[in-house]
């Protein structure tokens, strides 16, 4: 009798079995695991994987679910808090509003607001940790400071007011000659926080979409 990895014995796949199929569902849809992963598994052939999923008719992943899984093993790096406190209302109807203004519009796969005000950065971040509830670790910020201000300071600036880790925060200078720095008033420069997933983006962009067809 064969054995999957980290579970408890099971029938061999090759006889066509209801419990074969539900093998197959466990291992490509709870374990998501590729079908090249599967045939490893069992120890058969991937040709052997695509028949038994004909036959089964089990429908496969699309080129672009099988990469999300591949970046994300361990399943979406955010769960949407549903149930929220008047204040986390609150804070909701601000997050979503923030980022219909300043967020990101262009990259479907990166949810990014970038501000020279450390206040809406904040509070960008408190929406992504209260209210999606984001994997901290995906979280990062990338800081443009002009060349003639003190890049060190803005670094300590941005790690004390958002208690992020010193490897999620990028400060880099710029030298654009075109910038007067009497008329760039932060010194702590612009600041842009990013987290790459597509899930996210896509609700963010629903959640928008809902609040603003309540009030046009």
């Amino acid at each position: 009798m064969q054995k999957v990895r980290g579970s408890t014995p099971l029938a061999p796949i090759l006889l066509n079995t209801i419990m074969n199929k539900k093998l197959l569902i466990h291992l490509y849809k709870s374990r998501n695991l590729s079908m090249a992963e599967i045939a490893k598994e069992l120890n058969i052939t991937h040709a052997k994987v695509c028949y038994w999923f004909k036959k089964f008719d089990i429908k496969r992943r699309g080129p672009s679910e099988g990469s999300y899984i591949k970046q994300n093993p361990n399943g979406d790096p955010f769960k949407i808090k549903k149930k929220l406190t008047l204040k986390e209302k609150q804070l909701l109807l601000m997050g979503l509003m923030a980022y219909w203004a300043e967020g990101n519009k262009k990259n479907r796969h990166l949810v990014g607001l970038g501000n020279l005000d450390g206040r809406m950065i904040k509070l960008f971040l408190e929406f992504l940790r209260k209210i999606c509830r984001i994997d901290e670790t995906r979280v990062k910020l990338y800081v443009r400071v002009y060349k003639k201000f003190n890049r060190k300071k803005a670094f300590v600036y941005w790690e004390k007011l958002l208690g992020l880790s010193k490897n999620q925060i990028h400060v880099y200078l710029h030298n654009d000659m075109r910038s007067n720095p009497n008329k760039q008033w932060s010194k702590n420069g612009i600041a842009a926080i990013q987290v790459g997933n597509i899930k996210l983006k896509q609700w963010l962009d629903n959640a928008i979409e809902e609040y603003l067809s309540r009030v046009i």
